[in-house]
């Protein structure tokens, strides 16, 4: 919570949890294949917005910080990437075997 407010974003509570309600529902999307499409885009969007808000290595004055943030950006923006390839593979194919649900989106 203190991280939040010293990056300065309005509503600090409502952000962690906001945040945490994204990754625990992406998440399980993904791990029990319910509606997986959805959650990696879910998880995308959250890595990208939580990269660009949290971790804004541009604004940092102190090596040690600006290389710490331009890390965790990195980290983020990579792991969005490896969300939006699940994304990807999972509104590609209908026939998705270890899924409960089928692809909210189709890229057919």
């Amino acid at each position: 919570m203190e991280f939040v407010k010293a990056k300065g974003l309005p509503l600090p509570a409502l952000a962690v949890y906001g945040s945490g309600v994204c990754l625990l529902a992406g998440g399980l999307s993904v791990l029990l294949g319910v509606w997986p499409d959805l959650g990696s885009l879910v998880l995308a969007v959250f890595l990208v917005i939580a990269a660009v808000t949290m971790h804004n290595f541009w604004a940092q004055t102190q090596p040690q910080a600006k290389q710490n943030d331009r890390s965790h950006f990195n980290k983020n923006i990579e792991l969005a990437g490896a969300s939006l390839m699940l994304f990807a593979f999972f509104a590609h194919t209908s026939d998705l075997g270890l899924t409960l649900t089928g692809p909210m989106f189709s890229l057919n």
